[in-house]
């Protein structure tokens, strides 16, 4: 049993040891996974498979470059699944290589080509030269935005040189071998493994003085494509068994020493004794007279061990008492019930029932044993009426049941069996609870699941008007563009104003529509958000460039404070970006010409709080209560000085409580607003985190 605690002890050990392992191989995949989403997303390169600009190849795609990278292949496939542009290097010496065939016979049939914008393709690749570890992606603009333009693919040979790398870095013995190749029997017998329960490490000895661990490396159809394994020492287990070994030794040595000298002592000292101990406890047990005491005499294990049989006596004693005691409160507790609980007997006769039974039935415990239900009026009806107590005793079965008396109340009725150590029902238990009280809540409860599937179906009625109405709006919107670019002929100057008109109110319209659509999927509780990290001061920045147009137009400086210690968050980045535009834009919307708007980032705790602030024309204090409701706005419809949809704020709101945090503001007429938000540094998924938030959402 020792040995086989060392062994678990010896196969989780080295489990984590092949952890180890894998998480080097596996930061070698997520490198070049990420590296190839960085370049394909990237505005250079989506132009670049446009037109194939000759400046981005003398730039980007020099020999060196992929060197730095540590990328063997780069390949540029375009949406129809042709090869544009193809690099291949020895990342050792730098020298350019032609690109492997099998890789180009796989483009060619389609098997990387990538046509989604959420799709990516990973995994190792069986060349005849060495395996190569492949990552491709779709080729997207930098905001991640398409149509999908083409694929990028990245590989990276699995060859000796890295290989000597993860050994010298997890310093252990690392041997791979390929599947399609010959392999040893114990590399067989692990494909066999990984075929049928892929993922999983496998841990087993590797002769007396190795213990070694297996694990797969998937191709791009998720089949394994590479064995590894890497095995250790057993100096654990072998200690460990060397270690049992004295130790059972000396165990037994003490153990025949130890015997001999307490058979000499029991046989001298002890018998005599504890005869007279044992006829003691015989005699207690038959009179079950617990005030007997033994008579203490001599300082030694025996008397300590009377005096325990004493104390033993005083505790059982005790506890009788307490029993007893225990009775009492079971009767106060069950008294203390607002419920009615009654024990009746096989002949409906009660033996027992509570406080609040007896009130309700206007007498008292003497008076009401040995009665039968159906003799008290006042009881019968909730408690024979609604529960046949005879097919009970006779079934043996627990019934309950709901009803409404003649004064309108609703109970709620059990009816338990009791039953003897032998199975035989010795009487029943009834329970009869007033529920009037919570039958009217349930019915709360139900008028308010109505309220929300009303408010479901609106929200689906919205999202659903919406996409139907995106795709004529961007049909005016495109035709209005041509007319007003003068595609298709020259305008006057009239005619280029009412074409610019059209665009700009049908882009109004079609903000507003994917507005109302965002408030629809949060509302609907379909919109969900995708984490990822991101730095925080160039989101800031990337808003300050998005609306400098808008602030230059009125002179208006946008100031950037960031913690030095806020380099990055985990949040939506996308969402990120629309609560920030829209509460810069509100600001710059709402400010004095020449003021500055400020963004200041700090860190509290486990929150990041982000702030904006303006200097513009402020909020009464009885319009504050129209902000964060949808299509609500401060300025009147007949007076608006600025354009909106009255659903940025709302959006803002519900997109920060998706996040689990909160929305405050303060305001004064004239003096400007201050509108910020918290959410967590690392955040993650939604576990309920947005519940209480609301009583947050007021002037500060």
């Amino acid at each position: 049993m020792q040995l086989s605690n060392f062994l678990e002890l010896e196969q989780a050990d080295t489990l984590k040891n092949v952890e180890k392992v894998q998480n080097v191989v596996l930061t070698e995949q997520s490198y070049l996974d990420n590296m190839v989403q960085d370049w394909a997303c990237w505005d250079d390169t989506y132009q670049f498979i446009e037109d194939g600009n000759q400046q981005y190849i003398d730039v980007d795609l020099q020999n060196q470059t992929l060197v730095g990278l540590k990328v063997n292949v780069m390949l540029f496939v375009n949406d129809t699944g042709s090869l544009t542009y193809t690099k291949s290097v020895d990342i050792n010496t730098g020298e350019e290589k032609p690109v492997p065939e099998e890789l180009i016979e796989m483009i060619e049939s389609g098997t990387l080509s990538i046509k989604s914008e959420d799709k990516v393709i990973s995994g190792y690749v069986l060349l005849d030269e060495n395996p190569m570890y492949i990552s491709c992606h779709p080729i997207l603009t930098t905001r991640y935005e398409g149509p999908v333009k083409g694929t990028l693919i990245f590989g990276r040979y699995f060859d000796s040189a890295l290989l000597e790398n993860f050994r010298e870095t997890t310093r252990s013995s690392i041997t791979m071998y390929r599947v399609d190749e010959d392999m040893p029997s114990d590399f067989q017998a692990k494909f066999q493994n990984f075929s049928e329960l892929p993922d999983r490490a496998i841990v087993e000895p590797f002769g007396e003085e190795r213990i070694a661990g297996y694990f797969d490396l998937m191709d791009i159809s998720s089949q394994p494509a590479l064995i590894v394994r890497a095995d250790f020492p057993r100096d654990l287990y072998l200690n460990g068994e060397k270690a049992l070994n004295y130790m059972y030794f000396f165990l037994v040595l003490t153990g025949l020493v130890t015997g001999a000298g307490v058979k000499f002592l029991l046989d001298g000292l002890f018998i005599s004794r504890l005869g007279e101990i044992d006829n003691f406890v015989t005699r207690i047990r038959s009179e079950k007279d617990l005030s007997r005491r033994l008579p203490l005499k001599d300082n030694d294990e025996l008397y300590r061990l009377s005096r325990e049989i004493n104390g033993m006596l005083n505790e059982i004693e005790l506890a009788e008492q307490e029993l007893k005691a225990q009775e009492r409160e079971k009767k106060v507790l069950l008294d203390s019930l607002n419920e009615l609980v009654i024990f009746v007997n096989p002949r409906l006769e009660i033996t027992w029932a509570n406080k609040a039974a007896l009130e309700y039935m206007h007498t008292d415990l003497e008076k009401a044993m040995g009665i039968r239900l159906k003799d008290i009026p006042d009881i019968s009806s909730p408690l024979i009426k609604n529960l046949k107590l005879e097919e009970i005793f006779a079934k043996g079965n627990k019934e309950s049941g709901e009803f409404t008396s003649e004064d309108g109340n609703s109970w709620f009725v059990q009816a338990i069996p009791v039953t003897d150590d032998n199975g035989r029902i010795i009487g029943i238990l009834e329970t009869c609870t007033d529920i009037t009280g919570r039958k009217a809540v349930e019915k709360l409860l139900r008028e308010k699941q109505i309220a929300e599937i009303a408010n479901r179906t609106k929200s689906g009625f919205l999202a659903n008007m919406s996409h139907e109405l995106r795709t004529p709006l961007n049909s005016i919107i495109g035709f209005s563009d041509l007319l007003y670019e003068q595609v298709f002929g020259e305008l006057n100057e009239k005619q280029l104003k009412y074409a610019g008109n059209i665009s700009k109110s049908g882009k109004h319209l079609l903000n507003l529509i994917n507005d109302i659509l965002d408030l629809s999927k949060i509302e609907a509780g379909k919109l969900e958000l995708e984490y990822k990290e991101f730095g925080l001061a160039n989101k800031l920045n990337l808003i300050k460039n998005l609306l400098s147009p808008i602030a230059d137009r009125k002179n208006i400086q946008i100031e950037i404070y960031t913690d030095s210690e806020l380099t990055s968050i985990r949040a939506d980045e996308a969402r990120f970006i629309q609560i920030m535009y829209n509460l810069v834009d509100n600001a710059i919307k709402f400010s004095y010409e020449n003021s500055p708007v400020k963004i200041e980032a700090k860190k509290k705790g486990d929150l990041v709080e982000i702030t904006v602030e303006d200097n513009g024309i402020g909020i009464k204090s009885e319009d504050q209560y129209k902000l964060f409701k949808p299509f609500s706005q401060v300025d009147p419809f007949s007076s608006k000085t600025s354009q909106g949809t009255g659903l940025g704020l709302s959006l803002v709101k519900q997109i920060v409580h998706l996040h689990g945090g909160y929305v405050w503001f303060r305001s004064s007429p004239e003096m400007g607003s201050t509108f910020a938000f918290t959410i967590p540094v690392n955040g993650d998924k939604r576990d309920g985190g947005s519940a209480g938030l609301d009583e947050k959402e007021q002037n500060r």
